[in-house]
C-alpha cells in the first residue's frame, strides 16, 4: 500500500509538528516544571518553522515514578520526591525532493540515580517511506512499526548515557518490527506522560488546548491509518488479503 493512501503529506505533518513546538515553548507547566524542554521547544521551533528540509526535535522530561522509588535514595533527599526518571523524546522527519525519506520517533526511559542515568527502555516508532521494489529485501517489514533497542541518540550521549547500557539490549537485532499505528510528536509526548504521570503533568494533559492538539493529531495521523485497516478487514470482494499483505513492504 502506498504511504500517502493512509499517511499525511510531508507539508501537513511538518506544519502540525511545528505548531506543537510553538504551543509547548510557552505552556505554563512546561515553562515552569520542564525548563529544558521549553527551551528546546523554542530552539527547534525556530529551526523547523519553515519546514522546507524536514523536522527534527530532541528533549526530555524529568519525572518521579513510583516503581523506580528507592527508600535509601528518598532518605538522602529527606523524603522529597525528586525526579527519578528521565523520558527522552525525539522526532526526525527527513525529506528527499519534497517526499518522505525517513520518519522516526523515539522514546527512551532512563533511571536517574545519584545524578547518573541508566537506560532502562528504548523504543522507536518508524514509518518506512520508500519501498525499493527493484532490489527486494530478504525480509519484509511493516510500513508503520515499533522497534525495541536501536542506536544511541546523540542527545542521550550528551546526557551521560553509556553505550554499554544500550548494548545489553542487543541493538544490532532489528527484529521484531511490530506492526503499529503511526506516531507524532504530540501523541508520543501524551503517551509518555500518561505512562509516567504526576499531578502536574496530569493537569497539563487535561488542558483543553492540549486535548485539542491531541484530537487534531489523532485525526491527522491515526484516523486514515485505522480507516485503511478497517477497509482491509471488512473487504468482501474475495481478495482474501490480510493487514500484513497490505502493510508489509520489501
Amino acid at each position: 500500500m502506498e504511504l500517502l493512501k493512509f499517511y499525511p503529506s510531508p507539508e501537513n505533518l511538518i506544519r502540525n509538528e511545528v505548531e506543537v513546538l510553538r504551543y509547548l515553548r510557552d505552556e505554563p507547566y512546561i515553562k515552569e516544571r520542564q525548563i529544558q524542554f521549553a527551551q528546546d521547544a523554542g530552539k527547534y521551533y525556530d529551526q523547523n518553522r519553515h519546514g522546507r528540509s524536514g523536522f527534527k526535535f530532541e528533549s526530555f522530561f524529568d519525572v518521579w515514578h513510583a516503581p523506580m522509588h528507592r527508600k535509601k535514595a528518598e532518605r538522602a533527599g529527606k523524603g522529597r520526591r525528586t525526579s527519578n526518571a528521565r523520558l527522552t523524546v525525539s522526532a526526525l522527519i527527513e525529506l528527499d525532493k519534497g517526499a518522505f525519506s525517513n520518519v522516526s520517533y523515539c522514546l527512551a526511559v532512563c533511571r536517574i540515580r545519584f545524578n547518573r542515568l541508566t537506560i532502562l527502555r528504548k523504543f522507536h516508532f518508524d514509518v518506512t517511506a520508500i519501498s525499493d521494489t527493484s532490489t527486494p529485501r530478504l525480509q519484509q517489514h511493516p510500513r508503520c512499526h515499533l522497534q525495541y533497542g536501536g542506536e544511541m541518540l546523540p542527545q542521550m550521549t550528551i546526557m551521560g548515557c553509556r553505550q554499554t547500557q544500550l548494548d545489553t539490549m542487543c541493538p544490532w537485532l532489528s527484529e521484531p518490527r511490530i506492526f503499529f499505528s503511526p506516531m507524532s510528536l504530540a501523541l508520543l509526548i501524551d503517551m509518555a506522560l500518561h505512562e509516567f504521570p504526576d499531578p502536574r503533568s496530569a493537569k497539563f494533559r487535561a488542558r483543553p488546548e492540549w486535548r485539542s492538539i491531541i484530537r487534531t493529531h489523532e485525526d491527522l495521523v491515526l484516523r486514515p491509518f485505522y480507516q485503511k485497516c478497517v477497509d482491509v478487514i471488512v473487504d468482501t470482494r474475495g481478495n482474501n488479503r490480510t493487514l500484513a499483505d497490505e502493510f508489509y513492504v520489501g
